[in-house]
């Protein structure tokens, strides 16, 4: 019985020689070894982006600035206006602009909250652009957070014609996505109608 109390007395006994206290390690430099390299900055998709409607048929003198304003973390968006129409006669042909009936037009928002009308009809006086029928027009602004992104497109032509427009923002920061804003609508009804499928609407760039 003696023998085996000696036994295990001298097993706790080597047992507590061959543990070693926390102070017998060193420290280790944990900041050294894995340092912080900072948050990864996540890209914003469009799909958290809400497009805002508004009313296609409302007039220029109902304009109200929709924009915001953010005063943190700020970006700077190239923005750009691509727009175009077409009108052609029963043969195909493209219509010459003395003759054209198209009376459709494209609004949009400048950085210094103005509505900006751009129109196919050369008498429209709201308009400070007109358009060539068959030729792109392109309108390139830079924009910061806030801007609203906006887009009207409207009006009546004859069978036949089209209005097409996009706007788009790139940020130059790299990481926003912005989803365009596209309309491409043809007039395909006897003699002069308007458009089935009018657009209005607008994005917050964040």
């Amino acid at each position: 019985m003696n023998l085996i109390k000696y036994a295990l007395l001298g097993l706790t006994l080597l047992t507590l020689g061959c543990s070693k206290s926390g102070e017998d390690y060193p420290e280790e430099d944990y900041e050294a070894l894995f340092p912080f390299k900072g948050v990864d900055k996540p890209k914003i998709s469009y799909e958290d982006q809400t497009i805002q409607l508004g009313d296609p048929d409302a007039s220029v003198a109902d304009y109200v600035y929709p924009g915001v304003e953010i005063k943190e973390n700020v970006r700077e968006y190239k923005v750009t206006l691509v727009c175009s129409f077409n009108e052609v006669d029963i043969l195909g042909e493209r219509v010459k602009e003395d003759d054209i009936s198209s009376r459709y037009f494209v609004r949009y928002i400048t950085p210094d909250k103005q509505l900006r009308v751009i129109s196919a009809n050369k008498r429209d006086e709201t308009a400070s652009v007109f358009l060539s029928n068959g030729k792109e027009q392109t309108i390139t602004f830079t924009a910061k957070s806030g801007y609203p992104m906006y887009l009207c497109v409207n009006g009546v032509g004859p069978r036949g014609s089209s209005i097409k427009a996009t706007i788009s923002a790139v940020s130059e920061d790299g990481f926003t996505i912005v989803k365009p804003l596209t309309v491409n609508e043809h007039q395909n009804e006897e003699g002069i109608d308007k458009i089935k499928g009018p657009f209005c609407g607008y994005i917050i760039l964040p």
